[in-house]
């Protein structure tokens, strides 16, 4: 079954409105990962999770009265794949080094760089 209500757009998927928006993301270094967003010409400094929660909102407003099943592992689609992809792009494709970045096994990134089609 689907991840999402099948007559509902997913609005989360890779080639959405919400990732055609011109809202561009900067993760900065402070410990609670504050993320500077520039969203119609307007720029906020807001923890990732209040993005994460907010695209979360939006997902199920769309839904309406529909119920969303799976949508623990949508969540981490969506979020791993690029993780991965920009991780191992700043390391140069370097899996050693990717794995320590992200906290994982080298094993276990090479498991999810297979799953995601990354390697």
């Amino acid at each position: 079954m689907s991840p999402y209500a099948s007559s509902v757009p997913n609005p989360m998927a890779q080639n959405s409105d919400y990732n055609r928006s011109s809202e561009r993301l900067a993760v900065t270094a402070e410990p609670d990962y504050k993320v500077e967003a520039v969203h119609n010409n307007q720029v906020s400094s807001e923890p990732l999770c209040v993005h994460v929660e907010r695209v979360v909102r939006q997902y199920f407003k769309m839904l309406g009265d529909e119920t969303p099943t799976d949508l623990y592992a949508l969540i981490l689609r969506q979020i791993e794949q690029p993780l991965l992809t920009v991780v191992l792009e700043q390391t140069r494709g370097n899996q050693t080094k990717c794995a320590q970045i992200l906290g994982l096994n080298r094993g276990t990134l090479r498991k999810k760089l297979k799953a995601y089609d990354l390697m």
